[in-house]
């Protein structure tokens, strides 16, 4: 696949412009130009107003998008970012206001006819078919998707090494974690060379040093006269990799500013209307008597003689590449795939953990990172209740379990207006809180989470990490699993490393950083440009 050169099937008189060649338009479906309409000029949005379930979500948005540039986009969840997203990939219909595309006036009735005119979406909470290939899954929306595996493998390969990752074109991709099935999407639109490419929190279940790699590849997209929109809650991140940052507050553009002329504090005043506050780092060990022992635990070959232990009161982190073991080793701890050798005590008692019935049975909980495990029909207040809350409940009862769901609806800052309305009519991340809150209430004596920020705004991480604490306060041993070590460093007392199936490490908040962490996982130094470990002896 030469991408070099980029065909892309969009609309009629649509281009894609790299220096002063064009590269090519496709005859598809009539639009009227714009008259003098800038080359630069991608995508202008003007006025754009939009709902969801009878709510407006989008109250006036004008946006514009040049070639080659990287557009980042940041809001707290429900400012309306995934509906406007959606109104330009073609899931969602505008009520108002008037969008052009290549200097055409555009409004898709679908996403196929989005992509058909150059415009292509990572959503936030994608689905893939488990039973495609990776190859498959990759070309599945171009021109060559009904072609056989066979005949697909040698050009995704190409692309594989061209994108420069490690993955298999032959795997299903039911059979891959979340975070590189999002590399199965990233590759996805490359081979649709769209022109207008949206990316709905793609990074935030990747670790950093495949963060970096996607940044290589949004940099190779523009450098071909593309255009990217990239959402993200990472602040710093959306800092280095961002030409200009658009704010969306309360579904109007607020600001937008030139990424280089800002920084972290301005950004999250400017979506929080207010200062972070700085939490200290819990330094000291956790005092608790234990909670759970793993004892030489082993799955298969995937992970190998792994020891650790997890007292009350603990927030134990985790962290590991995509195939360093760890994703196999909490999936041992709650019984997806239980260990085959090893021991497993909780509260000093050998216990055996053969299915999510048994460590539920045990009070293990676990909220894993997969897109959405409630079901769509699910209630907001059902989301947010144990299963157990209303049998047997009377009216006060009732009375007293709405008050306990409003408070968390305020705490965690969910964006509803009917707490009884359906989950489906929350944003992405509003629905993460949702499940993450539900296990934070549970009745559980370990609580394992995985990637339990993922899709959340900075003001609600500062409230899951209060809850955190204020959980690990009552006794409750959390294990932690997350793919953003300065996260990993903010919120554990102690944090265990994983390569290549074993435990290689277990350091004392005190004594890393995220560069030691690095170095653990990767087998290699690593230094970042303002890193230093700090090493100390407790």
């Amino acid at each position: 696949m030469n991408l070099q050169g980029v065909i892309v099937p969009h609309c009629k008189q649509a281009v894609l412009s790299q220096g002063s060649e064009v590269y090519g338009s496709v005859q598809g479906r009539t639009h009227n130009c714009e008259p003098g309409a800038s080359l630069d000029l991608l995508m202008h949005a003007d006025d754009i107003h939009a709902s969801y379930d009878q709510r407006r979500i989008l109250k006036g948005v004008e946006l514009s998008l040049h070639r080659g540039e990287i557009l980042g986009l940041i809001g707290t969840n429900g400012a309306g970012k995934t509906t406007l997203m959606g109104v330009l990939a073609g899931s969602h219909k505008h009520d108002g206001g008037r969008i052009t595309l290549a200097g055409e006036k555009y409004g898709p009735d679908s996403m196929e006819e989005a992509q058909a005119c150059g415009v292509g979406l990572i959503p936030q909470n994608f689905r893939l078919d488990p039973d495609l290939t990776v190859a498959k899954a990759i070309f599945r929306g171009t021109f060559q998707a009904d072609k056989p595996h066979d005949e697909l493998r040698g050009q995704a390969l190409e692309l594989i090494k061209d994108i420069g990752i490690t993955m298999d074109p032959d795997v299903k991709v039911g059979t891959l974690i979340r975070a590189e099935q999002t590399l199965v999407e990233v590759l996805r639109i490359v081979a649709e060379e769209a022109q207008l490419v949206i990316m709905d929190e793609v990074a935030a279940s990747l670790p950093d040093h495949d963060v970096a790699v996607l940044h290589q590849v949004l940099r190779m997209l523009v450098g071909q006269g593309r255009a990217i929109i990239y959402i993200t809650h990472r602040l710093d991140e959306v800092r280095s990799i961002a030409d200009r940052i658009a704010v969306l507050r309360d579904g109007k553009v607020h600001r937008i500013l030139e990424a280089s002329r800002t920084d972290v504090r301005e950004l999250s005043f400017l979506l929080l209307q207010q200062e972070l506050a700085n939490n200290a780092r819990p330094t000291d060990p956790a005092a608790g008597d234990e909670a759970m022992r793993v004892v030489q635990l082993s799955v298969g070959d995937s992970i190998r003689d792994v020891s650790f232990s997890v007292a009350k009161g603990e927030i134990f982190g985790l962290a590991g590449t995509h195939r360093s073991g760890i994703y196999q080793l909490i999936e041992a701890l709650v019984g997806i795939h239980p260990s085959t050798s090893g021991q497993i005590l909780i509260h000093g008692k050998p216990v055996q953990i053969r299915g999510l019935e048994d460590a539920l049975r045990l009070k293990i909980g676990y909220l894993s990172d997969t897109a959405d495990t409630l079901d769509s029909a699910t209630g907001i207040v059902d989301g947010l209740q144990r299963s157990d809350d209303s049998a047997g409940a009377n009216l006060q009862d009732e009375i007293t379990q709405l008050r306990g769901v409003i408070e968390l609806v305020r705490r965690m800052r969910i964006n509803t207006t009917n707490i009884h309305g359906a989950i489906t009519t929350l944003s992405g991340g509003d629905r993460q809180k949702v499940q993450l809150a539900k296990w934070m209430t549970s009745d559980c004596d370990v609580l394992i989470l995985s990637h339990p920020s993922r899709g959340i705004d900075i003001g609600a991480r500062e409230t899951v990490y209060k809850m955190l604490n204020e959980l690990s306060r009552t006794g409750v041993a959390i294990i932690l699993l997350s793919s953003d070590l300065s996260e990993l460093v903010s919120w554990c007392h102690r944090i265990g490393v994983m390569r290549n199936g074993e435990l290689v490490a277990i350091e004392a908040n005190a004594n890393t950083n995220e560069d030691a962490l690095v170095h653990h996982m990767l087998g290699e130094k690593f230094t970042s440009a303002d890193g230093e470990a700090r090493r100390v002896k407790l």
